[in-house]
């Protein structure tokens, strides 16, 4: 998985701009909040799909994954 990003450095330049209303145009906070939480769950998604196939090789690693990604609907 990729390195965990900064959330605290993250959310400081978000709040900055937003506040001075720098450098987001007609892009809201919560719109860029909620694509960054987007971000993480996909990311921890694959990573949760790639440990199952590491540790599950062969046919089961598809019904693993229908599995997990029938939760997220």
């Amino acid at each position: 998985m990729p390195e965990t990003p900064d959330f605290d450095q993250i959310a400081s330049k978000w709040i900055a701009e937003w506040r001075t209303g720098k450098g987001l145009g007609e892009v809201t906070l919560e719109t860029l909040v909620a694509e960054q939480l987007r971000l993480v769950w996909n990311a921890r998604g694959a990573a949760d799909l790639a440990l199952i196939e590491n540790s599950f090789p062969g046919t089961h690693t598809k019904t693993l994954d229908r599995a997990l990604r029938s939760l997220d609907r």
